[in-house]
């Protein structure tokens, strides 16, 4: 009988999905957001919004704050963060953040796949795969949500359930090639194809 029950509560311990765990950093007299942000390998932005500060020049020696510790599921730089977050606000402003998760899960899924380069910055500039990129109309700042958007789908979050691609069925400008690619997901105005 202890055998099944721990067997049970192994099965449960991996089945379970992975929780975010805190911790805690003392601001010490001299530290910026950017610099803790850094030695904790996260965007600004994120711990920022992670801590609800709006004005990161008020932080103050004695502050406490919230570090989120995450496993991410595929490698990446602080530079290669950022770029995911532009590419989600160019291709996602305006959809609901899930949508915006899902975006950032496509190129995460692509990351991961054997028939996509093996880096995020490969990805989001193969050729021919993000306009923004093809139209240069990426933007230098992403938006708030887009930045938290990116830090959740380098966590492993995946609306999309494994899609590769994704496209606007109202915009797009090769309505036949996307008949060949079968949507298993339709979040806001976006249509999530394998």
């Amino acid at each position: 009988m202890g055998l099944i029950i721990a067997f049970i509560i192994l099965l449960l311990a991996v089945s379970a999905p992975a929780q975010m765990v805190e911790q805690v950093y003392i601001v010490q007299p001299g530290d910026t957001l950017s610099e803790i942000a850094l030695e904790y390998n996260l965007d600004w932005r994120y711990l920022a919004q992670f801590n609800d500060i709006k004005d990161p020049t008020r932080m103050r020696a004695g502050m406490k704050l919230r570090i989120p510790s995450k496993v991410y599921v595929v490698d990446f730089t602080p530079e290669e963060r950022d770029l995911l977050a532009r590419l989600i606000h160019a291709e996602a402003r305006g959809e609901p953040l899930e949508g915006q998760i899902a975006v950032g899960a496509v190129v995460i899924n692509r990351v991961k796949s054997d028939k996509f380069p093996d880096t995020i910055t490969e990805v989001i500039y193969q050729k021919g795969q993000f306009s923004p990129i093809a139209l240069g109309t990426m933007p230098k700042v992403p938006q708030e949500s887009a930045v938290e958007a990116a830090e959740r789908a380098l966590a492993g979050e995946d609306p999309t359930g494994g899609a590769l691609f994704f496209y606007n069925p109202k915009t797009t400008a090769a309505p036949e090639f996307w008949k060949t690619r079968p949507v298993i997901k339709q979040i806001g105005n976006h249509n999530f194809a394998i």
